[in-house]
């Protein structure tokens, strides 16, 4: 079966990788051609050329609006993206009669690359079915009903994994400031229900490792996205939006090519401690 990614970053090329190994005939577009060297894909000139199911992988919002004539039977929208932008781009696409499912990624690159990835799938049934064979090899499904679900839920998982890191990153910096060390932190949590955090994340925060599979810029855009998207409902997200704010500042500051995880900490070596 043919399948092709539009988008060859961290998570596009490791879904490369992935379908590759599943046996699939793989394609591969990117706007940056250097970033098609050594996967396992046959290169195309132009999105029109796409075959079979089309995963989209391209950055934010602006980037999707700007995939017009795609080819391929299906596509599937597996970048995080606003509701309205999804929207938009359902519009457009189910217009010219061919198939879309939303199917966003909760996982990292590692996740998708070895099949351990959570993929949010919403769209008709008839669609999925079409492209079912392919999804089965991919990692984990949750269906939805529509594309407008899917990426509603990935943008609610988003900013609520992001904000929790930016209050584990505060917790650490409260403690440190009255002299709880670094193994006392991790102890309280590993027996609490904060145990798994604890073990996927605390290492991440106090000693990173570059490059992040997920920075704080890219977080920063998330939650901007779920915050827009739940005003445009009129149904307000005020935790999420100060999260928004956070992340924000920080890659306003400088810290925008950091592990998101790191937000909490950032704030104290970005100087917003008070004086």
């Amino acid at each position: 079966m043919d399948v092709t990614v539009i988008g060859t970053g961290r998570m596009g090329s490791a879904l490369v990788r992935r379908l590759a190994k599943q046996g699939f005939n793989v394609y591969a577009w990117n706007r940056t051609k250097d970033r098609l060297k050594d996967l396992p894909a046959r290169s195309i000139d132009d999105i029109s050329q796409a075959k079979g199911l089309t995963f989209i992988f391209v950055s934010d919002d602006e980037a999707l609006n700007a995939v017009r004539g795609v080819g391929g039977d299906i596509v599937a929208l597996s970048g995080t993206y606003s509701i309205g932008a999804v929207t938009a781009f359902n519009i457009r696409f189910t217009s010219m009669g061919k198939g879309l499912l939303a199917a966003p990624v909760v996982g990292g690159p590692a996740d998708v690359e070895n099949g351990t990835a959570i993929y949010l799938i919403g769209g008709p049934e008839s669609t999925y079915q079409r492209a079912k064979e392919v999804f089965d090899k991919l990692g984990s499904i949750i269906r939805l009903p529509t594309a407008e679900a899917a990426m509603a839920l990935k943008l609610a998982y988003n900013s609520f994994l992001i904000g929790t890191m930016a209050l584990l990153g505060e917790y650490v910096v409260l403690g440190r400031t009255y002299g709880v060390d670094d193994d006392t932190l991790r102890a309280l949590l590993t027996k609490t229900v904060f145990k798994e955090v604890s073990e996927k994340y605390m290492d991440r925060v106090l000693k990173p490792k570059l490059p992040p599979s997920f920075t704080l810029a890219l977080a920063a855009k998330d939650v901007h996205y779920a915050v827009k998207s739940a005003g445009d409902a009129k149904t307000p997200l005020v935790v999420s939006s100060i999260v928004k704010s956070l992340y924000e500042l920080l890659a306003a500051l400088g810290f925008g090519n950091e592990d998101y995880v790191r937000a909490g900490l950032l704030e104290l070596i970005g100087g917003l401690k008070e004086k």
